[in-house]
């Protein structure tokens, strides 16, 4: 049998310190930091130092999502 899939929470916080910075939370996890460099998004996951570079937001947070599933589940 498969097992039920279940709802994940994610939450996307704004760094007021250093502004176009953002981190992804999985609840009281830590995912991974966006940073905005000139028309980039570079995308850092929590063990990577290399970042992934993205043209718009959401698909900075849909590659660290799928960093996320990819090596947490």
């Amino acid at each position: 049998m498969s097992s039920r899939k279940k709802s994940v929470e994610v939450s996307l916080k704004d760094i007021s310190s250093d502004p176009e910075t953002y981190e992804l939370w999985d609840r009281k996890k830590y995912i991974g930091t966006i940073k905005k460099d000139g028309d980039r998004y570079l995308s850092y996951v929590e063990s990577n130092d290399t970042p992934f570079k993205s043209v718009k937001l959401d698909d900075a947070i849909n590659e660290l999502l799928m960093q996320y599933n990819l090596h947490n589940h």
